[in-house]
């Protein structure tokens, strides 16, 4: 059965392979060695400039060879983030705006074309939508109506917070410039007391991350180590005993 913290879990792929590489790749574990553990993903400072438009999977693209018209074509964003092109194969498109994706391209065919010049074009973009997991009642993907959504929204969409919702340190994960991730914290409990607060306004494919308090922790623990290892029978005979007594 699918958790919240397996949908959130999911839904940090979208950062793709260019986070993971940052980090140093783990030694293979020996026979009878527990394999070591990834380090933690280095976030990069936060930073609320507009960047290019980026592309994502399942976003539409142009791209036309001037010199060799029979290279041109429509393709499409694949769900590993990388676009096919002929000659030359696959190239990373997911993260990249247009220039960067021009300069790539020119690269890649640089052993092939003489004077290797392109130009891409964005067409037909993926939904507008960001993800929201951690303490919120229904957690998964959320439309963005048109790109004009709050993170309170977003998590309203999401179904609302859950009792055991840590409001005054929701976590905002968010693409930079670079392909790097961001991340900051967000206040969402003043709004919600009619107090002044920064709701913050979202992006596409902004990951939205609600954690829980210490007293859900420990109502996890109550659930997990005592409801779920004490066998059935036990706890239907000490309800008999209540109720017969």
């Amino acid at each position: 059965m699918l958790t919240r913290r397996t949908l959130f879990g999911a839904g940090l792929s979208l950062f793709g392979a260019s986070l993971l590489a940052a980090q140093a790749a783990p030694l293979p574990a020996r026979a009878g060695q527990a394999m070591p553990e990834a380090g933690p993903i280095a976030f990069a400072t936060w930073t609320d400039d507009e960047p290019l438009y980026l592309f994502y999977p399942g976003d539409k693209l142009e791209i036309d060879f001037p010199a060799a018209p029979e290279l041109n074509r429509i393709t499409q964003v694949g769900p590993d983030g990388r676009v096919t092109l002929g000659l030359i194969g696959q190239v990373m498109a997911a993260y990249k705006s247009v220039p960067q994706l021009q300069a790539d391209i020119r690269q890649a065919y640089a052993g092939t074309l003489r004077d290797p010049q392109v130009t891409v074009f964005p067409g037909e973009t993926a939904p507008m939508r960001v993800l929201v997991g951690g303490e919120v009642k229904t957690p998964g993907w959320v439309d963005m109506n048109g790109g004009d959504m709050d993170a309170l929204q977003a998590v309203m969409a999401a179904g609302g917070f859950t009792y055991t919702a840590k409001k005054r340190d929701v976590v905002l994960i968010r693409r930079g410039h670079d392909g790097q991730a961001m991340r900051r914290i967000i206040d969402l409990q003043n709004p919600l007391s009619g107090k002044a607060g920064d709701l913050v306004a979202l992006r596409r494919f902004d990951i939205i991350y609600v954690p829980i308090t210490g007293i859900g922790e420990a109502d996890n623990i109550v659930q997990q180590w005592i409801n779920g290892l004490i066998p059935g029978g036990i706890l239907n005979y000490f309800a008999y005993k209540t109720f017969t007594n």
